[in-house]
């Protein structure tokens, strides 16, 4: 079964800007105190609440979190 999204397609400058601030906020808490649960939870619902959200935009920010912390296993609410 193929699933089809409607605003499928590559991430807009506005949407990079928005991944941008995420990467940031996501690095500065890695680095400052590590990342806690409540932290990811803060991110991932700020994030999924702006008007730009897409599913490209969340797939990015998976990756993002991913690379910084490779190996863990995150059972957060990503849809």
């Amino acid at each position: 079964m193929q699933i089809d999204h409607p605003n499928a397609g590559p991430l807009s400058e506005e949407q990079k800007a928005v991944l941008d601030e995420f990467r940031k906020r996501l690095e500065s808490m890695v680095s400052s105190h590590g990342l806690t649960s409540d932290d990811m939870n803060e991110l991932i619902r700020d994030l999924k609440s702006h008007p730009l959200i897409s599913t490209q935009l969340l797939d990015e920010a998976r990756s993002e979190v991913s690379r910084l912390l490779p190996g863990q296993r995150f059972s957060f609410d990503w849809s």
